[in-house]
């Protein structure tokens, strides 16, 4: 019996058992391969045939990329105008906005002390895996004649991270330093008043 059943939680699901399987495969070999999984993770989900989960676990991480760079986008952009990183995240959290990449797994040094970014973006999902899911998320999107302009600018994006790293292996969260030249979360905004100033006058010119 073969069944597919990529994972997702990265490390730290990993360490806390807390894994998601993504599973392809007949109903039967998926049932029996269920007790095993559940050792490892939390929820063992049955897609379909051998290799859906293989397209289930491209679909998740073409979406989580995207979901990085739209958070680290807003993160410094706010961080730009003046806004503390943290307090924005705070709101971004009790908002329309929230997600698993500004909540969970922040990418600002200083919002979470046991991610990546607090630790110079070591550990944690490798920039360069992120690259080879959104490589493959396209390849899949050709075959089916599915329209990906996000994932394809995602690929570009952390294409960047990885060349600007010079091939140290960083966490995908470091779009946030090498694409955004975000700034870390140190709860002293500054001059937001001013810029805001700017682009209201900006706005009325």
């Amino acid at each position: 019996v073969f069944v597919d059943a990529p994972v997702s939680g990265g490390v730290i699901g990993a360490v806390a058992g807390t894994l998601t399987f993504m599973c392809g495969g007949s109903a039967a070999g998926v049932h029996a391969a269920k007790p095993l999984l559940q050792l490892m993770g939390k929820a063992v989900e049955h897609l379909g045939e051998p290799g859906a989960g293989q397209v289930a676990k491209i679909c998740n991480n073409l979406a989580m990329g995207v979901q990085m760079a739209a958070v680290s986008e807003a993160l410094a952009l706010g961080a730009a105008m003046g806004l503390d990183p943290a307090a924005l995240t705070g709101v971004i959290n009790s908002s329309s906005a929230r997600c698993w990449c500004s909540e969970a797994y922040n990418p600002v040094p200083g919002v979470l002390q046991d991610m990546p970014a607090a630790h110079g973006y070591r550990g944690g999902f490798n920039a360069g895996f992120m690259s080879k899911d959104l490589r493959l998320a396209l390849q899949l999107a050709g075959t089916a004649g599915q329209p990906l302009p996000m994932g394809e600018r995602a690929a570009q994006l952390y294409q960047q991270v990885i060349d600007a790293s010079a091939g140290e292996p960083l966490d995908f969260g470091a779009i946030y330093k090498f694409v955004y030249n975000g700034r870390p979360a140190d709860g002293r905004p500054k001059n937001t008043g001013e810029k805001l100033a700017v682009c209201e006058h900006s706005d009325s010119a």
